[in-house]
């Protein structure tokens, strides 16, 4: 009988050393299995009518991406998408919330922008953990006022509606390499870009490649990014 409590005595001791794993970590386990090469996807200037079909894609082909809103288009018209984009494992991220040149602004306008952003996403999503200022252009200010980390990315120019989806396709081919950031626009009307992904998808997870969030690609990679720099891959900071 003795033999018998110590035995169960054990196991309840191992178990509670066992700390399940999230559902993230079972995400990313499976895809460390599955691929050996990793592009994070990133969309800027949403949430807007074209973020859903960018969704479906994603959801296709069992991707996620970092959707960096802008602040003063998070609201009860787009809470959906947003709540959507976060239940299939996505995350958002803060992009201003007027959009303006960042450098521009004084001190206090700058914290503004990311302030108000920030508390747009945190009525429907996770507080957010990293900043892209609009048009790339940051300065000392920005970098110290801002709380979240840069992040940066390789961009085909399909903010550019001159740009057809073929060209956009063939951008992000000759751009695919692994830790990438891929840098892409989910604006109304932008198509081309939904088209694009649509092909690349499937045509570099054949390749190897994963496609995940900035958050997951840090994991994958085991970086920690730092604050004072642009990312535009895992392994490449821009001062």
């Amino acid at each position: 009988m003795k033999q018998l409590f110590y035995a169960a005595a054990l196991l309840a001791i191992t178990l509670a050393g066992c700390t399940p794993k999230s559902a993230q970590d079972k995400r990313i386990e499976e895809l460390t299995k599955r691929y050996d090469k990793f592009i994070a996807l990133t969309f800027d200037d949403g949430p807007s009518t074209l973020t859903p079909k960018i969704l479906d894609i994603l959801e296709e082909y069992n991707a996620t991406a970092t959707f960096f809103v802008i602040g003063n288009q998070v609201d009860s018209t787009t809470e959906p998408i947003i709540r959507r984009a976060v239940s299939m494992g996505c995350e958002i991220a803060n992009h201003s919330f007027t959009h303006p040149y960042m450098s521009k602004l004084s001190p206090e306008e700058q914290i503004a922008e990311a302030q108000k952003t920030t508390s747009a996403i945190e009525q429907y999503a996770p507080t957010p953990k990293y900043f892209r200022p609009p048009y790339m252009d940051a300065d000392e200010i920005t970098h110290s006022v801002v709380p979240q980390i840069f992040i940066g990315g390789h961009c085909p120019s399909d903010w550019d509606s001159n740009v057809s989806a073929e060209e956009r396709y063939e951008g992000l081919l000759e751009r695919a390499k692994d830790g990438v950031i891929f840098l892409l626009h989910d604006f109304k009307d932008n198509v081309g870009t939904a088209e694009a992904l649509a092909r690349v998808l499937p045509t570099l997870q054949a390749q190897g490649y994963g496609f995940v969030s900035v958050s997951e690609l840090f994991t994958i990679k085991n970086v920690t990014p730092q604050k004072g720099i642009i990312y535009r891959s895992a392994d490449t900071a821009e001062k």
